[in-house]
């Protein structure tokens, strides 16, 4: 769940609470050098480029930030030089990486458009993060249509959208297939493929193969396009390795699962705040988790020494991080020990400021992630939330493809990072994956298990998805989050007002929506969570946690 909601648009201004937007007239937009146009080889299959165009920032007025700056390349093939236009055929899931594109065979006869659109974060507030994103685009379009396959030709195909490092921890893998390249006088092209010594196969018609479950050693994959000019064959060749084994946190604080009076240990979720809200009296509580970035260490050593707890001596704070992309974040802007370009798909749906992460290329994400983790052990953080790991549900959300694997592969590493770093870290979401998260991750957070899905094993035991089958929570692989409080570890769960089905407390309302009956469901078991109800902003203005009302 995000705590910003961003409009597209050639200037917006956002907010967090403690003041209001406002205009952002004296923020200069992104400028332009040079004169956009496209360079390379106008045929079906050959490689075209954005050239003659470079950006920078606005010149930005004293004492605004530039939290990050973004060209996104974008892709479309007209019917003339005036249009109408559509998107290219062989467009990719990143726009940050897409100054090269390859014509497509859909392309042919079209002429080809691309625009470039350079956009900047910059915060002009700090004391409410009030930051503003604006945008200047160009575009050119060829006066050259795209030429066809060369007669006689074989025809081509490649992957796309990304491939899984060469040594993964990753048991299962999906592949991207572009459309062939091809001459339309020699037939349209069959693609087979074939995994390791398994029979050729048809592609599917969406054009991604599936791997299936994989075991440690190394792997091939094989495309091949075939028609009455020829065949090609494009490969790939990689290692499935054993994951990290999980790595204790030694001296770290662990969430318990209930408090010293036998409950589950109260919290309180508050990223939509730039300063944290201290809840006193009966509303005090044992944990809050806030925003990784927006909070000062100055901030959390007032949480851990002046604070009231509910009770323990003082709070613990955890360290929200998402691993989704945010261009508000100062470490926004993509390129060299930050977000590598090629690693960011698609928009996080109704979030356009924000998109999905490839996280097989971990390699290329360890710095970021690594630089993220010292910032919330610096600040003095007890323990790191970690958000957006659900996106192989379904595999097509990123752009990306990506596996459950692919997650394993990626967590185990990132967790034990944080426990390197002497910090807790937690779950988030992700039912389906509980059974192994717990072996690396001391608690969870989860999102509204009472409105849309089971909260605990037994109402998912039997399910299978993605290779998973789940069990009860006796199981090897039970798939609700009683998964860690079974063991002892914290879950925290909140459903938000704005769904409707969870009423406030005292309201009178019936069967599952009264609030009693949340409570019951979620907090009272003995495996149950600290649950609340709150706004979706996340900004502290709603507050309504188990038991009230039972």
């Amino acid at each position: 769940m995000k705590r910003l909601s961003l409009a597209a648009a050639t200037v917006a201004v956002f907010a967090l609470t403690g003041g209001a937007a406002h205009a952002a007239a004296h923020v200069p937009p992104p400028t332009a050098h040079g004169t956009l146009r496209i360079a390379g080889h106008f045929r079906d299959g050959g490689t075209v480029a954005a050239r003659g165009l470079r950006w920078r920032p606005g010149d930005l007025p004293r004492g605004d930030r530039l939290l990050s700056f973004t060209v996104a390349t974008v892709w479309e093939a007209c019917d003339s030089p005036a249009g109408p236009c559509a998107p290219a055929a062989d467009s990719t899931a990143t726009p940050f990486a897409a100054r090269r594109y390859v014509a497509g065979h859909a392309d042919v006869g079209r002429y080809l458009r691309v625009t470039q659109t350079a956009a900047e974060t910059v915060e002009t507030d700090p004391a409410t993060f009030t930051f503003h994103v604006l945008r200047a685009s160009r575009t050119w379009t060829s006066r050259r249509a795209i030429a066809a396959y060369p007669a006689g030709g074989a025809p081509t195909t490649a992957f796309v959208n990304g491939l899984p490092e060469r040594r993964t921890g990753s048991n299962s893998e999906r592949f991207q297939v572009a459309a062939p390249h091809f001459n339309a006088a020699d037939g349209v092209p069959a693609l087979t493929y074939r995994v390791d010594d398994r029979a050729w196969t048809a592609v599917p018609s969406g054009r991604v193969i599936s791997t299936g479950l994989l075991g440690r050693g190394t792997h091939r994959v094989r495309v091949r396009a075939s028609n009455a000019a020829g065949t090609t064959t494009q490969s790939f060749r990689w290692r499935v390795t054993a994951l990290p084994a999980p790595q204790p946190c030694r001296g770290c604080w662990h969430p318990p699962h209930l408090d010293s009076t036998g409950r589950p240990m109260r919290w309180d979720w508050q990223i939509g705040r730039v300063t944290p809200l201290e809840r006193t009296g009966r509303r005090a509580v044992d944990i809050y988790d806030v925003d990784g970035f927006l909070t000062t260490a100055a901030e959390l050593r007032a949480l851990h020494t002046t604070w009231q707890a509910a009770t323990l001596p003082h709070p613990r704070a955890f360290c929200y991080l998402d691993l989704a992309w945010e261009d508000y974040r100062p470490d926004g802007t993509p390129g060299p020990g930050r977000f590598p370009a090629r690693a960011l798909g698609n928009v996080y749906f109704g979030f356009p400021q924000e998109r999905w992460v490839d996280v097989r290329q971990l390699e290329a994400l360890k710095p970021m992630i690594e630089r993220r983790i010292r910032m919330c052990a610096a600040k003095g953080f007890d323990a790191v939330e970690l958000d957006d790991i659900d996106s192989f549900d379904p595999p097509r959300t990123t752009g990306f493809q990506l596996t459950p694997g692919d997650w394993q592969n990626f967590l185990a590493f990132t967790d034990n990072a944080v426990h390197r770093s002497g910090m807790a870290v937690l779950w988030k979401n992700s039912a389906l994956l509980a059974w192994w998260g717990r072996r690396y991750a001391d608690g969870a957070v989860v999102e509204e298990c009472y409105a849309f899905g089971p909260c605990f094993s037994a109402g998912l035991a039997g399910t299978s998805a993605y290779g998973i089958t789940c069990t009860a929570l006796s199981g090897p692989r039970p798939c609700g989050w009683d998964a860690f409080t079974s063991r002892g570890k914290w879950v925290g769960e909140d459903e938000y007002r704005e769904d409707g089905l969870v009423c406030a407390p005292g309201r009178s309302c019936t069967g599952r929506h009264a609030f009693s009956a949340f409570c019951h469901a979620v907090y009272a078991p003995p495996n149950g969570f600290s649950a609340l109800r709150m706004t979706d902003e996340l900004d502290g203005t709603v507050f309504q946690p188990c038991p009230s009302g039972i």
